[in-house]
Protein backbone atom coordinates (compact mmCIF):
# COMPACT_ATOMS: atom_id res chain seq x y z
CA UNK A 1 0.00 0.00 0.00
CA UNK A 2 1.24 3.50 -0.87
CA UNK A 3 2.28 5.69 2.11
CA UNK A 4 -0.48 7.87 3.57
CA UNK A 5 1.65 11.02 3.53
CA UNK A 6 4.64 11.75 1.28
CA UNK A 7 6.92 14.77 0.97
CA UNK A 8 8.50 15.24 -2.46
CA UNK A 9 11.48 17.57 -2.60
CA UNK A 10 11.64 18.98 -6.12
CA UNK A 11 8.62 19.91 -8.24
CA UNK A 12 9.97 19.26 -11.71
CA UNK A 13 9.15 16.31 -13.98
CA UNK A 14 10.70 13.62 -11.75
CA UNK A 15 8.85 14.85 -8.67
CA UNK A 16 5.57 15.29 -10.52
CA UNK A 17 5.64 11.77 -11.99
CA UNK A 18 5.96 10.45 -8.44
CA UNK A 19 3.40 12.93 -7.13
CA UNK A 20 0.74 12.20 -9.74
CA UNK A 21 1.03 8.44 -9.21
CA UNK A 22 0.74 8.85 -5.42
CA UNK A 23 -2.18 11.28 -5.73
CA UNK A 24 -4.12 8.80 -7.84
CA UNK A 25 -3.46 6.13 -5.20
CA UNK A 26 -4.94 8.28 -2.45
CA UNK A 27 -1.81 9.56 -0.72
CA UNK A 28 -1.47 13.03 0.77
CA UNK A 29 1.38 14.51 -1.28
CA UNK A 30 3.32 17.67 -0.40
CA UNK A 31 5.77 19.04 -2.99
CA UNK A 32 8.50 21.49 -1.94
CA UNK A 33 10.00 23.30 -4.94
CA UNK A 34 12.90 25.73 -4.59
CA UNK A 35 12.02 27.83 -7.66
CA UNK A 36 9.64 30.59 -6.48
CA UNK A 37 8.10 31.30 -9.89
CA UNK A 38 4.60 30.12 -10.74
CA UNK A 39 5.67 28.89 -14.19
CA UNK A 40 9.07 27.22 -14.20
CA UNK A 41 11.45 28.38 -16.93
CA UNK A 42 12.03 25.49 -19.34
CA UNK A 43 14.14 26.96 -22.18
CA UNK A 44 11.74 24.87 -24.33
CA UNK A 45 14.22 22.00 -24.13
CA UNK A 46 13.56 18.72 -25.92
CA UNK A 47 13.09 15.48 -24.00
CA UNK A 48 12.60 11.89 -25.09
CA UNK A 49 9.37 10.21 -23.98
CA UNK A 50 10.07 6.55 -23.26
CA UNK A 51 7.64 3.71 -22.75
CA UNK A 52 7.52 4.05 -18.96
CA UNK A 53 6.61 7.75 -19.16
CA UNK A 54 3.94 6.83 -21.72
CA UNK A 55 2.56 4.11 -19.44
CA UNK A 56 2.23 6.56 -16.50
CA UNK A 57 0.51 9.16 -18.68
CA UNK A 58 -1.81 6.55 -20.19
CA UNK A 59 -2.82 5.47 -16.71
CA UNK A 60 -3.05 8.79 -14.83
CA UNK A 61 -3.28 11.72 -17.28
CA UNK A 62 -6.79 13.21 -17.50
CA UNK A 63 -6.00 16.27 -19.67
CA UNK A 64 -6.20 14.57 -23.07
CA UNK A 65 -3.30 16.71 -24.32
CA UNK A 66 -0.73 15.03 -26.59
CA UNK A 67 2.59 15.07 -24.77
CA UNK A 68 4.93 14.32 -27.68
CA UNK A 69 5.51 14.25 -31.43
CA UNK A 70 6.20 10.76 -32.83
CA UNK A 71 8.92 10.18 -35.43
CA UNK A 72 9.86 7.12 -37.46
CA UNK A 73 13.49 7.56 -38.52
CA UNK A 74 16.99 8.30 -37.32
CA UNK A 75 19.33 9.92 -39.84
CA UNK A 76 22.91 11.16 -39.93
CA UNK A 77 24.67 13.83 -41.97
CA UNK A 78 28.41 14.27 -42.41
CA UNK A 79 29.26 17.94 -42.67
CA UNK A 80 27.51 19.11 -45.87
CA UNK A 81 26.41 15.64 -46.95
CA UNK A 82 22.76 15.47 -45.95
CA UNK A 83 22.07 11.75 -45.59
CA UNK A 84 24.95 9.38 -45.02
CA UNK A 85 22.80 7.05 -42.91
CA UNK A 86 19.10 6.51 -42.40
CA UNK A 87 17.25 3.84 -40.42
CA UNK A 88 13.85 3.18 -38.89
CA UNK A 89 13.82 4.08 -35.20
CA UNK A 90 10.43 4.98 -33.76
CA UNK A 91 10.47 7.35 -30.84
CA UNK A 92 8.52 10.18 -29.20
CA UNK A 93 10.02 13.60 -28.56
CA UNK A 94 8.51 16.26 -26.32
CA UNK A 95 9.09 19.71 -24.88
CA UNK A 96 10.11 19.80 -21.23
CA UNK A 97 7.62 22.60 -20.65
CA UNK A 98 4.76 20.68 -22.29
CA UNK A 99 5.36 17.60 -20.14
CA UNK A 100 5.75 19.71 -17.00
CA UNK A 101 2.51 21.63 -17.59
CA UNK A 102 0.52 18.45 -18.34
CA UNK A 103 1.80 16.92 -15.10
CA UNK A 104 1.07 20.09 -13.09
CA UNK A 105 -2.48 20.26 -14.50
CA UNK A 106 -3.08 16.69 -13.34
CA UNK A 107 -1.31 17.06 -10.01
CA UNK A 108 -2.56 20.36 -8.58
CA UNK A 109 -4.78 21.83 -11.30
CA UNK A 110 -2.36 24.46 -12.62
CA UNK A 111 -3.91 26.42 -15.47
CA UNK A 112 -1.69 27.26 -18.45
CA UNK A 113 -1.89 27.94 -22.17
CA UNK A 114 -1.03 24.27 -22.62
CA UNK A 115 -3.85 23.08 -20.35
CA UNK A 116 -6.32 25.97 -19.93
CA UNK A 117 -8.94 23.72 -18.32
CA UNK A 118 -7.24 21.33 -15.88
CA UNK A 119 -9.16 18.18 -14.96
CA UNK A 120 -11.12 18.04 -11.72
CA UNK A 121 -9.75 15.74 -8.98
CA UNK A 122 -11.14 12.23 -8.94
CA UNK A 123 -13.11 11.02 -5.89
CA UNK A 124 -10.33 8.59 -4.94
CA UNK A 125 -7.48 11.11 -5.32
CA UNK A 126 -5.42 12.08 -2.31
CA UNK A 127 -4.88 15.63 -1.07
CA UNK A 128 -2.03 17.50 -2.81
CA UNK A 129 -0.02 20.62 -2.02
CA UNK A 130 2.55 22.34 -4.25
CA UNK A 131 4.70 24.89 -2.42
CA UNK A 132 7.01 26.99 -4.60
CA UNK A 133 9.98 28.92 -3.25
CA UNK A 134 10.83 26.46 -0.47
CA UNK A 135 14.51 25.61 -0.05
CA UNK A 136 15.29 22.50 1.96
CA UNK A 137 18.23 22.79 4.36
CA UNK A 138 17.83 19.77 6.65
CA UNK A 139 16.40 16.26 7.00
CA UNK A 140 16.21 14.02 10.06
CA UNK A 141 14.72 10.66 11.00
CA UNK A 142 12.83 9.43 14.05
CA UNK A 143 13.07 5.64 13.81
CA UNK A 144 10.70 5.06 16.72
CA UNK A 145 7.94 7.13 15.09
CA UNK A 146 8.86 6.07 11.57
CA UNK A 147 8.86 9.69 10.39
CA UNK A 148 11.26 11.79 8.33
CA UNK A 149 11.29 15.54 9.08
CA UNK A 150 12.19 18.04 6.36
CA UNK A 151 13.32 21.54 7.34
CA UNK A 152 13.03 24.31 4.78
CA UNK A 153 13.12 28.07 4.34
CA UNK A 154 11.10 30.39 2.13
CA UNK A 155 13.50 31.78 -0.47
CA UNK A 156 11.68 35.13 -0.52
CA UNK A 157 10.96 35.85 3.14
CA UNK A 158 13.56 33.64 4.83
CA UNK A 159 10.87 32.19 7.10
CA UNK A 160 11.72 28.69 8.32
CA UNK A 161 9.44 25.73 8.93
CA UNK A 162 9.43 21.93 8.96
CA UNK A 163 7.07 19.08 8.12
CA UNK A 164 7.15 15.33 8.72
CA UNK A 165 5.93 12.32 6.77
CA UNK A 166 6.42 8.57 6.65
CA UNK A 167 8.09 8.86 3.22
CA UNK A 168 10.32 11.46 1.58
CA UNK A 169 11.22 11.36 -2.11
CA UNK A 170 14.14 13.54 -3.17
CA UNK A 171 13.69 14.62 -6.78
CA UNK A 172 15.71 17.81 -6.60
CA UNK A 173 17.87 17.36 -9.68
CA UNK A 174 21.46 16.78 -10.65
CA UNK A 175 22.71 19.34 -8.10
CA UNK A 176 20.59 17.70 -5.36
CA UNK A 177 20.66 19.34 -1.93
CA UNK A 178 19.27 16.19 -0.28
CA UNK A 179 22.02 14.06 -1.78
CA UNK A 180 24.56 16.40 -0.17
CA UNK A 181 22.72 16.45 3.17
CA UNK A 182 22.72 12.64 3.25
CA UNK A 183 26.41 12.60 2.28
CA UNK A 184 25.57 10.04 -0.38
CA UNK A 185 28.70 8.71 -2.11
CA UNK A 186 28.66 10.61 -5.40
CA UNK A 187 30.86 11.02 -8.44
CA UNK A 188 30.11 14.26 -10.28
CA UNK A 189 32.15 15.53 -13.20
CA UNK A 190 32.20 17.75 -16.25
CA UNK A 191 32.14 15.66 -19.42
CA UNK A 192 34.68 17.71 -21.35
CA UNK A 193 32.12 19.32 -23.66
CA UNK A 194 29.20 21.73 -23.57
CA UNK A 195 25.79 21.82 -25.19
CA UNK A 196 24.77 24.86 -27.20
CA UNK A 197 20.96 24.66 -27.40
CA UNK A 198 17.99 26.28 -29.02
CA UNK A 199 14.53 25.94 -30.52
CA UNK A 200 13.19 27.50 -33.72
CA UNK A 201 9.51 27.96 -34.68
CA UNK A 202 8.68 26.33 -38.01
CA UNK A 203 7.36 29.67 -39.34
CA UNK A 204 10.92 31.05 -39.35
CA UNK A 205 12.25 28.30 -41.64
CA UNK A 206 11.99 27.39 -45.31
CA UNK A 207 9.81 24.50 -46.49
CA UNK A 208 12.91 22.53 -47.51
CA UNK A 209 14.45 22.87 -44.05
CA UNK A 210 11.25 21.82 -42.28
CA UNK A 211 10.97 18.76 -44.52
CA UNK A 212 14.62 17.87 -43.88
CA UNK A 213 14.10 17.74 -40.11
CA UNK A 214 10.60 16.20 -40.11
CA UNK A 215 9.72 12.72 -38.84
CA UNK A 216 13.23 11.88 -37.69
CA UNK A 217 15.97 12.27 -35.14
CA UNK A 218 18.83 13.99 -37.00
CA UNK A 219 22.53 13.65 -36.19
CA UNK A 220 24.84 16.11 -37.93
CA UNK A 221 28.49 15.11 -37.56
CA UNK A 222 30.98 17.93 -38.08
CA UNK A 223 34.22 16.19 -37.13
CA UNK A 224 35.02 16.53 -33.42
CA UNK A 225 31.59 17.96 -32.55
CA UNK A 226 28.03 17.24 -33.56
CA UNK A 227 24.36 18.28 -33.53
CA UNK A 228 21.20 16.38 -32.68
CA UNK A 229 17.87 17.88 -33.78
CA UNK A 230 14.18 16.96 -33.87
CA UNK A 231 10.65 18.34 -33.81
CA UNK A 232 8.95 19.02 -30.47
CA UNK A 233 5.63 20.55 -29.37
CA UNK A 234 5.50 24.18 -28.31
CA UNK A 235 5.20 24.85 -24.60
CA UNK A 236 1.55 25.73 -25.26
CA UNK A 237 1.05 22.19 -26.53
CA UNK A 238 0.86 22.71 -30.30
CA UNK A 239 1.83 19.56 -32.20
CA UNK A 240 0.27 20.36 -35.58
CA UNK A 241 2.50 21.11 -38.63
CA UNK A 242 3.29 24.79 -38.97
CA UNK A 243 3.12 25.48 -35.22
CA UNK A 244 5.81 23.15 -33.90
CA UNK A 245 9.39 23.82 -32.83
CA UNK A 246 12.61 22.29 -34.07
CA UNK A 247 14.91 21.62 -31.14
CA UNK A 248 18.67 21.30 -31.54
CA UNK A 249 21.69 20.59 -29.31
CA UNK A 250 25.26 21.20 -30.42
CA UNK A 251 27.78 19.12 -28.46
CA UNK A 252 31.01 21.06 -28.57
CA UNK A 253 34.34 20.33 -26.86
CA UNK A 254 35.60 23.04 -24.52
CA UNK A 255 38.34 22.38 -21.92
CA UNK A 256 37.25 23.14 -18.37
CA UNK A 257 38.81 26.30 -17.00
CA UNK A 258 39.98 27.49 -20.41
CA UNK A 259 39.67 31.11 -21.65
CA UNK A 260 37.11 29.85 -24.21
CA UNK A 261 35.00 28.34 -21.41
CA UNK A 262 35.11 31.61 -19.45
CA UNK A 263 34.10 33.63 -22.52
CA UNK A 264 31.16 31.33 -23.37
CA UNK A 265 29.80 31.30 -19.81
CA UNK A 266 30.12 35.05 -19.29
CA UNK A 267 26.75 36.63 -20.07
CA UNK A 268 25.85 40.00 -21.61
CA UNK A 269 26.15 41.76 -18.23
CA UNK A 270 29.56 40.25 -17.46
CA UNK A 271 28.32 37.67 -14.95
CA UNK A 272 30.05 34.26 -15.12
CA UNK A 273 27.58 31.36 -14.83
CA UNK A 274 28.78 28.05 -13.31
CA UNK A 275 26.67 25.69 -15.42
CA UNK A 276 24.12 27.40 -17.73
CA UNK A 277 23.77 30.73 -19.48
CA UNK A 278 19.97 31.10 -19.90
CA UNK A 279 18.05 32.22 -22.97
CA UNK A 280 18.49 35.90 -23.68
CA UNK A 281 21.75 36.21 -21.71
CA UNK A 282 24.25 34.61 -24.11
CA UNK A 283 26.84 37.16 -25.26
CA UNK A 284 25.84 37.87 -28.89
CA UNK A 285 29.46 38.40 -29.94
CA UNK A 286 30.45 34.97 -28.63
CA UNK A 287 27.51 33.36 -30.44
CA UNK A 288 28.26 35.25 -33.65
CA UNK A 289 31.87 34.07 -33.59
CA UNK A 290 30.73 30.47 -33.01
CA UNK A 291 28.46 30.60 -36.07
CA UNK A 292 31.01 32.32 -38.29
CA UNK A 293 33.59 29.67 -37.47
CA UNK A 294 31.45 26.61 -38.25
CA UNK A 295 28.43 27.46 -40.43
CA UNK A 296 30.29 26.91 -43.69
CA UNK A 297 30.71 23.15 -43.05
CA UNK A 298 27.08 22.51 -42.02
CA UNK A 299 24.31 21.25 -44.29
CA UNK A 300 22.15 24.06 -45.65
CA UNK A 301 19.13 23.16 -43.47
CA UNK A 302 21.25 22.97 -40.31
CA UNK A 303 22.94 26.30 -41.01
CA UNK A 304 19.52 27.90 -41.59
CA UNK A 305 18.13 26.35 -38.41
CA UNK A 306 20.94 27.54 -36.16
CA UNK A 307 21.14 31.01 -37.72
CA UNK A 308 17.41 31.56 -37.13
CA UNK A 309 17.45 30.57 -33.47
CA UNK A 310 15.91 33.51 -31.57
CA UNK A 311 17.45 32.83 -28.16
CA UNK A 312 20.20 30.20 -27.94
CA UNK A 313 21.48 29.14 -24.55
CA UNK A 314 24.40 27.03 -23.40
CA UNK A 315 25.02 24.52 -20.63
CA UNK A 316 27.84 22.33 -19.42
CA UNK A 317 27.25 18.61 -19.92
CA UNK A 318 27.50 17.08 -16.45
CA UNK A 319 27.45 13.48 -15.26
CA UNK A 320 26.58 12.63 -11.65
CA UNK A 321 26.34 9.14 -10.21
CA UNK A 322 25.33 8.02 -6.72
CA UNK A 323 25.84 4.50 -5.44
CA UNK A 324 23.30 4.64 -2.60
CA UNK A 325 19.64 5.15 -3.48
CA UNK A 326 17.75 5.02 -0.17
CA UNK A 327 18.27 6.04 3.45
CA UNK A 328 16.51 5.97 6.82
CA UNK A 329 15.27 2.38 6.51
CA UNK A 330 13.99 3.08 3.02
CA UNK A 331 11.92 6.10 4.08
CA UNK A 332 14.00 8.59 2.07
CA UNK A 333 14.74 7.79 -1.58
CA UNK A 334 16.72 9.62 -4.26
CA UNK A 335 15.02 9.57 -7.66
CA UNK A 336 15.62 10.93 -11.16
CA UNK A 337 18.64 13.17 -11.65
CA UNK A 338 19.06 13.46 -7.87
CA UNK A 339 20.11 9.83 -7.97
CA UNK A 340 21.98 9.75 -11.29
CA UNK A 341 22.29 12.53 -13.84
CA UNK A 342 23.10 11.19 -17.31
CA UNK A 343 24.86 13.03 -20.08
CA UNK A 344 22.00 14.32 -22.19
CA UNK A 345 22.65 12.47 -25.48
CA UNK A 346 19.74 10.04 -25.24
CA UNK A 347 17.35 12.47 -23.54
CA UNK A 348 16.47 9.67 -21.11
CA UNK A 349 16.20 11.56 -17.79
CA UNK A 350 12.39 11.49 -17.72
CA UNK A 351 12.36 7.76 -18.49
CA UNK A 352 14.67 7.03 -15.55
CA UNK A 353 12.41 9.14 -13.32
CA UNK A 354 9.33 7.24 -14.52
CA UNK A 355 11.02 3.90 -13.86
CA UNK A 356 11.80 5.07 -10.33
CA UNK A 357 8.11 5.88 -9.83
CA UNK A 358 7.00 2.46 -11.08
CA UNK A 359 9.60 0.60 -9.01
CA UNK A 360 8.57 2.39 -5.80
CA UNK A 361 4.98 1.46 -6.55
CA UNK A 362 6.08 -2.18 -6.78
CA UNK A 363 7.73 -1.87 -3.36
CA UNK A 364 4.52 -0.51 -1.82
CA UNK A 365 2.53 -3.35 -3.42
CA UNK A 366 4.92 -5.90 -1.89
CA UNK A 367 6.17 -7.19 -5.26
CA UNK A 368 9.81 -6.35 -4.52
CA UNK A 369 11.81 -5.15 -1.52
CA UNK A 370 13.42 -1.71 -1.25
CA UNK A 371 16.81 -3.42 -1.49
CA UNK A 372 15.81 -5.02 -4.80
CA UNK A 373 14.48 -1.68 -6.04
CA UNK A 374 17.77 0.03 -5.18
CA UNK A 375 19.79 -2.67 -6.94
CA UNK A 376 17.61 -2.30 -10.03
CA UNK A 377 18.03 1.50 -9.98
CA UNK A 378 21.81 1.23 -9.64
CA UNK A 379 22.09 -1.25 -12.53
CA UNK A 380 19.83 0.84 -14.79
CA UNK A 381 21.85 3.98 -14.01
CA UNK A 382 25.16 2.27 -14.75
CA UNK A 383 23.84 0.90 -18.06
CA UNK A 384 22.64 4.28 -19.25
CA UNK A 385 25.74 6.10 -18.09
CA UNK A 386 27.69 3.89 -20.49
CA UNK A 387 25.10 4.13 -23.29
CA UNK A 388 24.96 7.93 -23.09
CA UNK A 389 28.74 8.12 -23.10
CA UNK A 390 28.91 5.80 -26.11
CA UNK A 391 26.42 7.94 -28.02
CA UNK A 392 28.35 11.10 -27.21
CA UNK A 393 31.78 9.66 -27.92
CA UNK A 394 30.70 8.27 -31.29
CA UNK A 395 29.32 11.67 -32.31
CA UNK A 396 32.47 13.45 -31.19
CA UNK A 397 34.71 10.89 -32.87
CA UNK A 398 36.35 9.74 -29.62
CA UNK A 399 36.52 6.11 -30.69
CA UNK A 400 38.97 4.90 -28.04
CA UNK A 401 36.66 6.23 -25.32
CA UNK A 402 33.70 4.68 -27.12
CA UNK A 403 35.35 1.24 -27.15
CA UNK A 404 36.37 1.44 -23.48
CA UNK A 405 32.80 2.22 -22.45
CA UNK A 406 31.34 -0.40 -24.79
CA UNK A 407 33.53 -3.03 -23.13
CA UNK A 408 32.58 -1.73 -19.68
CA UNK A 409 28.90 -1.96 -20.64
CA UNK A 410 29.31 -5.57 -21.81
CA UNK A 411 31.14 -6.42 -18.57
CA UNK A 412 28.41 -4.89 -16.36
CA UNK A 413 25.64 -6.72 -18.19
CA UNK A 414 27.54 -10.03 -18.31
CA UNK A 415 28.28 -10.00 -14.57
CA UNK A 416 24.65 -9.07 -13.87
CA UNK A 417 23.27 -12.00 -15.89
CA UNK A 418 25.76 -14.42 -14.30
CA UNK A 419 24.75 -13.26 -10.82
CA UNK A 420 21.08 -13.77 -11.70
CA UNK A 421 21.77 -17.32 -12.93
CA UNK A 422 23.51 -18.32 -9.72
CA UNK A 423 21.06 -16.79 -7.23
Amino acid sequence: MAPQKVIIIGGSVAGLLQGLQLKRQGSHVIVLEQDPSKDRASHESGVSIGKTVVSILDRYDATGRPAAIPAEYMSAAWRQRRRVANTTWRHNMSNWGTLYLILRANFDGLKSACVPNPPEPKPTDGKVEYHAGKQVYGVSYDRDEGLVTVSYADVTTGEKDSISAEMVIAADGVHSTVRKLMQAPTRKEYSGYIGWRGTVPERLLSKDTIEYFSNRLNFSLLGGHYFISYLIPTETGHVEPGKRLINWVWYYVVPDGSPEMEAIFTDVSGKVHPNTVPQGLVNPEVWKAQLERWSSIMTGPLAELVANTPKPFVTKVIEAQTTKASFYDGRLVLVGDAFTGFRSHLGWASEQAARHAVSLDRVWKGEITMKQRDEEAILYAQRFIYLNRMMGFSGLGWMASFLRNALAYVWVMTTHYISVLFR
